[in-house]
């Protein structure tokens, strides 16, 4: 059932990213639903792992997507971020 919330949370970073929903960005500042995407991602892919017969370690690599996408909410490397962002970070400078 965990799943679901790693789903809303993936739908909340996909908005974010396609720049359907950009209010949230404060001129390039800040990005907390680009990790929501991340950490969603992550939740989705350990609830599968542990749904199935899947060896012990390949449940450690959807963690750390899981950890990582919870630290995203505070920093993301441009690489992982869109154009529109980037565009609107620059413009802020």
């Amino acid at each position: 059932m965990i799943w679901i919330i790693g789903a809303v949370l993936m739908l909340i970073g996909t908005v974010g990213y396609t720049g359907v929903w950009r209010s949230w960005a404060k001129d390039g500042l800040s990005y907390w639903v680009f990790g929501l995407f991340w950490f969603g991602l992550g939740i989705v892919l350990v609830s599968v792992v542990l749904a199935t017969d899947a060896p012990t370690w390949v449940f450690w690599i959807p963690a750390t997507l899981t950890v990582l996408g919870a630290t995203a909410t505070w920093y993301l490397p441009p690489a992982l971020t869109p154009r529109w962002f980037r565009e609107q970070r620059r413009n802020w400078r």
